[in-house]
């Protein structure tokens, strides 16, 4: 790798790692491109060179988050059976949707962001292997398959998420989210 692409590397880590924070402490509509440009320390020019509109850093998000649930998640999980798997990995998805605060969740939960129903992201395939495993072992039921029961959970996972951002964060996201799982996996 060239000085120059580590440059541009650390560059657009910087912008996001910036316009992050920025967005964490004062929300996502109160925060402007100029503001994030001048906390990192480039131009607005050199914000839009890596970033098309203050909307990319949300999808910069989805991409970390795929990321995370490959080389984080997928490692972590600790139960056995599946379907105690399945509920385990929807924990974590909880906690990770806490870990990004209300305001920028809220931001996500739009009809207009089409990341949520991208096929192949890495979140999924680690959902998906999972009940690959468990329809081998004759945990999980093979009438539907691994694909379509994840876009399922995830439908799920994403109304209990949403229900939470309707509340304005004031509903106990990860008790609801054991809850709810718990009662889908058991009809696999």
């Amino acid at each position: 790798m060239t000085t120059r692409t580590k440059q541009a590397i650390a560059t657009k880590n910087k912008i996001y790692k910036c316009g992050e924070n920025l967005i964490r402490k004062n929300g996502f509509d109160a925060v402007t491109v100029e503001q994030i440009a001048k906390k990192a320390g480039v131009s607005v020019g050199t914000y839009y060179y890596y970033y098309e509109s203050k909307m990319d850093l949300l999808r910069e998000a989805f991409n970390k988050a795929d990321k995370y649930f490959l080389e984080q998640v997928e490692g972590k999980l600790t139960e056995t059976g599946c379907k105690k798997r399945i509920v385990e990995f929807f924990d974590m998805y909880a906690e990770y949707t806490l870990k990004d605060g209300i305001d920028v969740i809220k931001k996500f939960y739009t009809s207009e962001n089409k990341m949520f129903i991208v096929d192949g992201r890495g979140m999924q395939n680690v959902l998906i292997n999972i009940i690959k495993v468990g329809q081998k072992n004759n945990e999980i039921s093979n009438d539907s398959a691994p694909e379509a029961l994840t876009k399922m959970l995830f439908v799920v996972a994403r109304g209990i998420i949403f229900d939470w951002c309707l509340h304005d964060g004031k509903t106990d996201l990860k008790a609801e989210m054991k809850s709810i799982i718990e009662i889908m996996v058991k009809q696999l």
